[in-house]
């Protein structure tokens, strides 16, 4: 007999994506005084440190997918046609997300070593031409995810409360770039990284309810 992977364990895999690929993010993206932007944060970034994390970031990025196919799962009883899109949405998000963080490094290299050059305002140009906009798809693809999310939170049959749909993708995400205005020293370590904040309290909350569901049902 073929054993299917559990859902549980589809959902552990999406919070290991999360931590791994925050590593990886941060070790790109951190600064000891706070972002200054998602372009001008590159400038100063140490490139050895920014180097390692690329690494993790790229080769993380994908078990995300996972993660999504367990969110799937875990609301396919509520709608099924609804838990497909969401599990669409997040692999899109998550494919447009991965081709952002694997430029990131090669960005701060090429505007560091062209900075204060005539070279370096045509590197930048090129830069936000050809990927801020993966940034911005991932961002509204999140906004799908969150829509399809609260509607199944709002329409499940599997004793989810139904206040959990405030815990929706967008909000958190919202939320933790926000912490730079209302904590900034909380902020300036988890809004570099925020995406992945996001992803871990979200795969989290959904984790929690799966093992809750499932030792009421036993």
């Amino acid at each position: 007999m073929i054993k299917t992977i559990s859902t549980k364990a589809l959902l552990i895999i999406g919070l290991i994506a999360s931590v791994l690929v925050g590593i990886g993010e941060f070790l790109i993206h951190f600064l000891p005084e706070g972002p200054s932007g998602e372009i001008s944060m590159l400038y100063t970034v140490p490139l050895e440190r920014a180097s390692k994390g690329h690494f993790f970031a790229i080769y993380a990025a994908p078990f995300y997918f996972a993660g999504y196919y367990g969110l799937m799962r875990f609301f396919k009883s509520t709608n099924q046609f609804l838990a497909t899109l969401l599990f669409i949405a997040g692999v899109l998000s998550f494919s447009y997300g991965g081709v952002y963080i694997s430029s990131r490094y090669f960005a701060a290299e090429v505007l560091q070593r062209s900075l204060n050059t005539p070279d370096f305002e045509f590197y930048l140009a090129s830069y936000e031409k050809h990927y801020q906009s993966t940034v911005w798809a991932l961002r509204i693809l999140i906004l799908a995810v969150s829509t399809i999310y609260v509607t199944l939170v709002l329409k499940n049959n599997i004793n989810m409360p139904k206040w959990l749909a405030v815990f929706n993708p967008i909000v958190l995400l919202i939320l933790v770039i926000s912490s730079l205005a209302w904590f900034k020293p909380l902020g300036v370590y988890i809004a570099p990284i925020a995406m992945n904040v996001t992803h871990f309290i979200f795969f989290g909350i959904i984790l929690y309810q799966n093992t809750k569901n499932k030792s009421i049902n036993n």
